[in-house]
């Protein structure tokens, strides 16, 4: 695509999507260097995109937001016309404790109304909201909103995780709270200046008519860090115009989001898939978007599937990391659930193996919903490669891959969603952008994920081991480190698996046939979980630590116990 092909289909598309309050004057920058420069001289309203507009088109009474929490029976509908109410009501609120354009906030919020609501209503105001994932430890917290100077910290005083009221650990140095109540419980920790939300929100009965603040395309909207799976986390900034042009356009092209239709995104709004896909990208296109609050298992591991069945979901993205979890619990649970509505499931975060796309199509999707890989990072707003059935990424429309020296997945061109900058540091992309990724390319022209540049800094033939145990079919998930000159794969397995003992020899006769090269010290350990970052990617790091006989930093893990089960039986693990 030359750059008045791209500079044609974006302003196509932009226009298509969204409603600008002024126009631009050239869509796309000529360079990276330049990236942040989308949309050049236009304005748009965030938040009337996302809700206004469709209340002023007679869809008032569309359900906008389904929020489930963990009980049952706690299910409320919030439409176009009351998201839009209680976003107007929390940026009165919001602009009183001094917020305003420009302006940072941070939010710690479980999956609630509340966090949707605070993000629109921050971006009503034209501030910035700075929403950390679940588990985020309380130093994590405090030192990411000391780097982007947070002018006000929304959390609450806990939430429910298999049926029981959980508090959330506050951390110490932050700036005024604002205390969302969803336990009940008294908050221990009570400091001058709180806020409880529901009685600020209780002093304003009527919803005021409070106009939304205008962007500049390239004014930031959000900042979110990265999970840390392969390096310390970093803060990304995402422009208003680029990255609402960015997700609005592969959700409708990539998943069919539309109105009409429920998508069910269950990447918590903490990462960027759940600001793409469970908040933005939705409402921006009139559909609805659901929010569970709960765990994936409670009180039956049939809970997804009863959630989906009941909210007619039609669009489901998953992770492989839950696949992997619903995977170990047998095939049981999601075969007693019909689900006619559901009509595409998409995985995104980590590679989705053959596997876990069979069981998601044969037991989900049972033959009428098609399973599609979806590939994107915290840096490029989204997705931007989808695969079909029979493997192999092809980019979105508007988006230009390619490969560089070593297999190294580049994007060649600059695309609207991607990051605007780093809190601190740059992308570093000048010629092109390197993702990490390592890659295969097919005869078509499409792309076959190895996996991340850092299991390529072994000589040992990680990627190919993973693959091959994580392919048999009583696998769930796999990750293999390098411990020395020793390949350690750990695995969790399936409910319809054999003996742990019985499968270990199996998977290493399995890995001596079917990967070539020189033979290798290699230790296969069955596992009943594998750590995992806040964003549900494999700590490959942490494993690699476990390999070595160490706890190392768990700081960034969503459950640190996960490593002192692995370390807790050395003799049974080394």
């Amino acid at each position: 695509m030359n750059a008045h092909d791209r500079e044609r289909f974006w302003n196509e598309r932009a226009h298509e999507l969204l409603t600008w309050s002024q126009p631009w004057s050239k869509a796309c920058p000529d360079s990276f260097d330049a990236a942040p420069g989308w949309f050049s001289g236009a304005t748009l309203d965030v938040s009337a995109n996302c809700l206004d507009r469709h209340v002023a088109a007679g869809r008032a009474d569309v359900p906008a937001l389904i929020w489930q929490g963990e009980p049952e029976d706690e299910a409320v509908v919030f439409t176009y016309g009351r998201l839009l109410a209680d976003v107007r009501r929390a940026a009165v609120v919001l602009a009183g404790l001094g917020v305003s354009a420009g302006d940072v906030v941070g939010i710690a919020l479980p999956a609630l109304p509340e966090l949707v609501v605070s993000m629109l209503a921050l971006a009503r105001l034209g501030a910035v909201h700075l929403v950390f994932p679940a588990g985020l430890s309380p130093a994590g917290i405090s030192e990411r909103l000391g780097a982007c100077k947070a002018k006000l910290f929304i959390t609450a005083d806990g939430f429910y995780k298999a049926g029981r009221p959980v508090p959330l650990v506050q951390p110490q140095d932050v700036p005024r709270r604002v205390l969302v109540r969803r336990t009940g419980r008294p908050m221990e920790d009570a400091r001058p200046g709180d806020v409880w939300w529901h009685e600020a929100i209780a002093a304003h009965p009527t919803p005021p008519n409070l106009p939304g603040a205008v962007h500049g395309a390239s004014d930031p909207l959000f900042i979110l860090y990265t999970s840390g799976s392969s390096g310390h986390p970093k803060g990304v900034v995402h422009s208003a115009g680029g990255f609402l042009t960015g997700c609005t356009s592969s959700a409708r092209e990539g998943f069919g989001v539309g109105p009409g239709m429920t998508i069910w995104c269950q990447a918590e709004p903490g990462w960027i898939m759940g600001h793409a896909y469970a908040v933005y990208a939705p409402l921006c296109l009139g559909a609805t978007t659901l929010l569970y609050e709960g765990s994936p298992g409670y009180p039956q591991p049939d809970r997804i599937w009863r959630i989906a069945q009941k909210h007619q979901v039609a669009t489901l993205l998953t992770t492989p990391a839950l696949t992997g979890q619903l995977m170990r619990e047998g095939e049981a649970w999601p075969a007693a659930r019909d689900l006619p509505s559901l009509k595409l499931i998409v995985s995104v975060g980590e590679k989705l193996t053959p596997e876990n796309r069979s069981w998601l199509a044969r037991s989900v999707g049972k033959g009428r919903a098609p399973v599609v890989d979806a590939w994107g990072q915290t840096e490029t707003g989204g997705v931007l490669m989808l695969s079909g059935s029979q493997g192999g990424l092809a980019p979105l429309s508007g988006v230009e891959a390619g490969t560089q020296a070593g297999g190294h997945l580049v994007i060649l061109a600059p695309w609207p969603g991607m990051a605007a900058r780093l809190v601190e540091g740059s992308l570093g992309a000048k010629d092109f952008y390197d993702t990490g990724d390592l890659v295969q390319t097919t005869p078509d022209g499409k792309f076959i994920i190895q996996g991340r540049s850092e299991l390529a800094g072994s000589e040992l033939p990680l990627v190919a081991v993973e693959a091959c145990v994580a392919a048999y079919p009583d696998v769930a998930e796999a990750a293999a480190v390098a411990s020395g000159e020793q390949v350690v794969v750990y695995a969790t397995l399936r409910a319809e698996a054999g003996e742990p003992e019985h499968m270990e020899a199996v998977l290493t006769q399995a890995v001596r046939r079917d990967v070539e090269g020189p033979e290798f010290p290699l230790s296969i350990r069955i596992v009943e979980e594998l750590p995992k970052t806040r964003s549900g990617k494999i700590a490959r790091n942490a494993l690699r630590g476990a390999a070595e006989g160490r706890m190392g930093d768990v700081s960034g893990l969503a459950d640190p116990s996960v490593m002192s089960t692995l370390l807790g039986d050395k003799d049974a693990l080394f």
